[in-house]
């Protein structure tokens, strides 16, 4: 049962007179139980900006003092309204009250009422029960498993003692064992608790939810999502995924990022266990197209970026040597890595690293080009398709007629892995390669004649 009852009865002797005043004095929470904490709401009038520290406070077991102090220059009147506290918790009973305000040293009023502490409030926590749960049952409230009608609003703690929020049980992840069911209630009050039992029954695991990055790329490796799956899922499960039945190996370029749920039979009375692999896409590391270049001999700066089209600028560059020279846009010394296949590399985890190059060429001594690019007499490159797969066509414009003349598949690692020469009449050009041997990924296609270099990426499924 609930007690209402009025919280003061107050009574005003302070003079209305003075411009530093108490007028009223409001208790929180309103009714007072034992057992709970009280906040003072001192009200008055006092000069505008005045500040106010709590000198002295005197609580026995049937009285309670207290004095404010006000400080600051100015004049006039204005309203204010500070707590004070919290107090408490009081037994019940009946206490007097006494709020004085001193000014300057001076006591200017003095409020006086009586404040009722009801007894303590006893809850209902209702009767001690235990409960077998699946470890795949949906998440539920602690409360609702208890015998009886216990009131609500109390705090719950797990078999570890920590504070279990909203009171909610989440089967599979939350423990197993005593939890405790309270009111929380300040000291020397101490609380009364009950007391629910969850243990699990025994089913299988498809493990836990995980949400993972993974490479969209085509050619980049396939992965396995049954090792995303988190806790210790039973092997020899099922998959569905965005597109319904799957093997659960997400293959980059041709699987669809989203939900991914792997199956496992349950033992009765539990029900079959899921667990989900929430896969988000991440995209290709770009390191662009690369170029060709000339430069003098004696090049201490040369930003070999400028050569290079649509990069990222998270990459680093690569001597022909294989040495990690620096990052984006740095200038590179060409004097102590010598001409070469220039490497730039960017790597965008969890896609594999990908790679552009330029060839440098050094001119010299003596020198008088300054900083040139050898650009090619072709007006463009097409690969058709792109990706591909066991057959690819190179289409190659107004290419210039005679000289040695040839098309190369290369590794991003620069390695050369096929070369296929040509015949040209100084028109349109088509190729068509046998890429049936190639693995899936990402390869350098670089065609070279006339005066100068094309290259190109190629991606193979």
């Amino acid at each position: 049962m609930r007690l209402t009852l009025p919280l003061l009865s107050l009574l005003l002797t302070a003079s209305a007179a003075s411009a530093q005043t108490i007028t009223n004095v409001t208790v929180t929470p309103n009714p007072l139980h034992a057992c709970q904490e009280a906040t003072l709401h001192i009200m008055g009038t006092a000069p505008p900006g005045m500040s106010f520290t709590f000198v002295q406070n005197n609580i026995t077991t049937n009285s309670i003092t207290l004095v404010i102090q006000a400080e600051g220059p100015g004049s006039g009147s204005s309203s204010f309204n500070n707590p004070m506290g919290p107090y408490g918790p009081f037994d019940a009973g009946t206490y007097s009250m006494s709020v004085s305000l001193q000014y300057n040293g001076t006591i200017t009023s003095t409020w006086t009422g009586s404040l009722t502490v009801l007894p303590a409030i006893v809850h209902d926590l209702g009767e001690m029960n235990t409960i077998n749960i699946c470890p795949n049952a949906p998440p539920f409230q602690l409360i609702s498993q208890l015998g009886g009608t216990p009131d609500p609003g109390g705090s719950w703690t797990n078999p570890q003692l920590q504070n279990v929020p909203n009171g909610t049980f989440i089967p599979g992840t939350s423990p197993e064992g005593v939890y405790l069911y309270y009111f929380p209630v300040p000291p020397p009050c101490q609380p009364d608790y009950q007391y629910l039992t969850v243990l699990y029954m025994p089913n299988n695991s498809a493990g836990t939810n995980t949400t993972v990055s993974l490479c969209t790329a085509a050619g980049a490796p396939p992965v396995d999502l049954f090792t995303q799956l988190g806790g210790t899922p039973l092997a020899g499960g099922t998959w569905t995924g965005p597109g319904g039945n799957t093997t659960g190996i997400f293959t980059p370029g041709t699987s669809t990022p989203g939900a991914y749920v792997y199956h496992v039979g349950g033992i009765a009375p539990c029900p079959d266990p899921t667990a989900t692999v929430t896969v988000t896409g991440a995209p290709a590391s770009n390191p662009g197209v690369g170029g060709s270049a000339e430069f003098c001999y004696d090049e201490t700066a040369a930003n070999l970026n400028n050569y290079v089209t649509g990069e990222s600028t998270a990459g680093v560059w690569f001597s022909p040597q294989g040495y990690g020279i620096d990052t984006y846009g740095v200038p590179i010394n060409l004097t102590l890595y010598g001409p070469g296949n220039y490497a730039y590399v960017v790597t965008a985890a969890p896609c594999p690293a990908d790679t552009s190059f330029v060839l440098v060429t050094l001119v010299g001594p003596p020198c008088t080009i300054g900083v040139t690019e050898a650009t090619a007499e072709t007006e463009a490159m097409q690969v058709l398709p792109n990706p591909a797969k066991d057959l690819v066509t190179v289409v190659l414009g107004q290419s210039r007629m005679g000289g040695s003349q040839y098309l190369e598949v290369s590794g991003t690692d620069g390695k050369l892995l096929m070369r296929e020469p040509l015949t040209t009449t100084g028109g349109t050009v088509r190729k068509t390669l046998d890429i049936s041997k190639l693995a899936p990924g990402a390869y350098v296609l670089k065609y070279t004649g006339g005066q100068g270099i094309v290259t190109g990426r190629l991606l193979v499924e």
